[in-house]
C-alpha cells in the first residue's frame, strides 16, 4: 500500500493526462469532495469531471501541469504547495498560479481535496 504522500504525488503527476480526468477516475470515490475555495465544490467523480469539462469549455484548458513545490503528511492528510500551470491543446499557456492544498485519504483513495489560491489570478486568465 503506498503512503499518503506517494498517492498524492502519483495523482498530481497523472493530472497532466486528459485534463486530469483519468486521475480523478482512478483516485476519487463516488463521494470525494473537491473544493476550489471561492470557485466551486464538487462531490464524486462525475461532478469533478464536469468541473474539468467546464474549464475546458470556458477557458480552452486542455491540461494542467502540477509542479510540486513542497509536500508533507500528517497521518492520512497531505499538505501541498504547488504551481499549477494551465495549457491549451496547442501547448500554449493560459496561466499559472500558486496553490496550497490539502488531501485527505482513505487507503489509496482521495476522499477530500481542498485548494486555496488567489481567486483573482484565476479570474484574470479566465477572462482572457
Amino acid at each position: 500500500m503506498p503512503t499518503p504522500i506517494e498517492t498524492v504525488s502519483a495523482f498530481c503527476a497523472a493530472f497532466v493526462e486528459d485534463g486530469g480526468r483519468p486521475a480523478v477516475r482512478r483516485w476519487f470515490t463516488p463521494s470525494t469532495k473537491w473544493v476550489n475555495e471561492g470557485v466551486g465544490v464538487t462531490t464524486g467523480i462525475d461532478e469533478a469531471i464536469g468541473f474539468i469539462d467546464g474549464g475546458e469549455t470556458s477557458m480552452g484548458m486542455a491540461t494542467v501541469h502540477i509542479d510540486m513545490l513542497a509536500i508533507a503528511a500528517d497521518g492520512n492528510r497531505v499538505l501541498t504547495e504547488r504551481l499549477d500551470r494551465f495549457e491549451r491543446a496547442d501547448g500554449s499557456e493560459i496561466g499559472r498560479f500558486k496553490v496550497m492544498g490539502i488531501f485527505e485519504l482513505e487507503g489509496d483513495k482521495i476522499v477530500a481535496w481542498r485548494d486555496y489560491f488567489d481567486v483573482k489570478a484565476i479570474e484574470s486568465f479566465a477572462a482572457g
